[in-house]
């Protein structure tokens, strides 16, 4: 982002190039103060602490690659961890109507991003806060965007869960998330983004009920989750049946069971379920058994 300025001289008042009388009284009486110590220096702001990353700016194609990815609309609120000169949230409010908030550590970075918003037309959209990335509240943003360190991302992951509703998106230039494997990754002129949807939990035990063929089926579905991958198995008449290729993204949940007691001899039923958790219950549609696609639901085992 460019930015251009126009320094303009100062207007010389008719004093035959000399300080006015009331000006240099003033100036003298200032001097004094400082002097006695009347009157501190004003004294630059600081940040709180050391910056965890020095800046570089995110290039401009990969600010909008980050955007798109997330799907940032008017009606998201942007959080940009280590915002630098602020261009990304600018960039949203400019662009998109985003209502978006930038947090540095560093004074410097804050005052420039202010000024660059000014400068876009933007004020009325964006903040700018002076914080420690670490101890900001994120409860209120549906987008996270990030260009820190790998280290730093996965310290800030904990915060991630803890804060962030499901379905909230995270992108982050350059850096993973260490075991935490993104939902999709992109290449930009080289330059790596990677992007998460924030997972509901859905790990624990449920009772799963099955409309088929005019009857119901009852299956105990136990999943173990791990962020937005599941592992889990699901019995029913005695049977056990694996689940795989089962994941969740935001509040949708997607599994499949296969069920050798239900196909052809030495064959599979390979059912595949589709949902949503809502209020601590899921409900779909599963397709792929011998009576073609049938509707779901599963509550969580008493107890839980």
């Amino acid at each position: 982002m460019t930015n251009t300025f126009t320094i303009r001289r100062p207007r010389e008042g008719r004093h035959n190039g000399q300080m006015p009388r009331c000006r240099l009284a003033r100036v003298t009486v200032l001097s004094a103060l400082l002097a006695t110590g009347v009157v501190s220096p004003p004294v630059a702001a600081q940040p709180t602490r050391t910056p965890d990353v020095h800046f570089v700016p995110t290039p401009m194609d990969v600010v909008e690659a980050m955007l798109a990815v997330a799907r940032v609309s008017k009606q998201d609120r942007l959080y940009d961890l280590g915002s630098g000169d602020g261009r990304i949230v600018i960039t949203a409010a400019k662009r998109l109507g985003t209502r978006g908030i930038g947090i540095d550590i560093d004074p410097q970075r804050i005052t420039e991003s202010r000024r660059n918003a000014d400068t876009a037309g933007v004020t009325q959209l964006v903040e700018f806060r002076q914080a420690d990335l670490f101890e900001t509240d994120l409860r209120q943003a549906s987008v996270v965007t990030l260009y820190l360190l790998p280290a730093l991302n996965v310290k800030l992951r904990p915060k991630l869960f803890a804060e962030l509703r499901p379905g909230s998106r995270v992108v982050s230039h350059a850096f993973h998330m260490g075991d935490w494997e993104a939902d999709s990754t992109l290449n930009v002129n080289g330059r790596s983004v990677f992007y998460w949807v924030m997972p509901s939990k859905v790990d624990g035990t449920w009772t799963l009920r099955m409309g088929s063929g005019g009857s119901e089926r009852t299956y105990n579905l136990r999943l173990a989750q791990n962020y937005q991958r599941l592992t889990g198995t699901a019995t029913a008449g005695g049977h056990t049946l694996s689940v795989d290729s089962a994941r969740v993204v935001g509040d949708s949940v997607i599994f499949t069971l296969a069920d050798t007691t239900r196909g052809a001899a030495g064959s599979q039923e390979r059912m595949r379920f589709a949902g949503r958790l809502n209020s601590g219950a899921m409900a779909g549609s599963a397709s792929g058994g011998a009576h073609g696609s049938a509707p779901w639901r599963a509550s969580r085992a008493t107890g839980q």
